[in-house]
């Protein structure tokens, strides 16, 4: 069992520039998914959210989390992440900022820059505890 990523799952990350699937508990143990977009820091996963989402309410109360990044052609790819997310504030909304900028490029276009700067945001680090990775040599 994996507990890192290695140097092929985190370029297949990197390269990634379509949304990931985050699975947060919520407070009755039910599993919570929603589609995200993420940046890759290191070996950890960083996910930026609305301070009051669902996400982040669910982390703080269980960081336990399940995180999946797939390809959706032939021939099969991706990676499996189980671990914890840390949730930290980020009032400068620099993540936000960041994680769109690798999707959207350094320009962000008006929509996106008002989107960022309507909310509380905060910083979702998920640190792997167990990666499975599939479709890699």
């Amino acid at each position: 069992m994996l507990r890192e990523l290695t140097p092929e799952v985190r370029e297949f990350l990197a390269s990634a520039i379509w949304p990931g699937v985050l699975s947060t508990l919520s407070p009755a143990g039910a599993p919570i998914t929603s589609a995200v977009w993420f940046a890759l820091l290191g070996d950890e996963i960083v996910i930026s959210t609305p301070a009051a989402r669902p996400k982040a309410r669910n982390a703080r109360l269980d960081p336990r989390v399940s995180f999946i990044v797939d390809t959706r052609e032939r021939p099969y790819r991706g990676v499996a992440i189980e671990g914890t997310a840390t949730v930290i504030e980020d009032p400068e909304k620099q993540s936000m900022r960041t994680i769109a900028e690798r999707y959207l490029g350094p320009v962000l276009p008006p929509a996106m820059e008002e989107r960022i700067a309507a909310t509380d945001r905060v910083m979702l680090r998920i640190t792997p505890s167990r990666v499975r990775p599939w479709g890699f040599a």
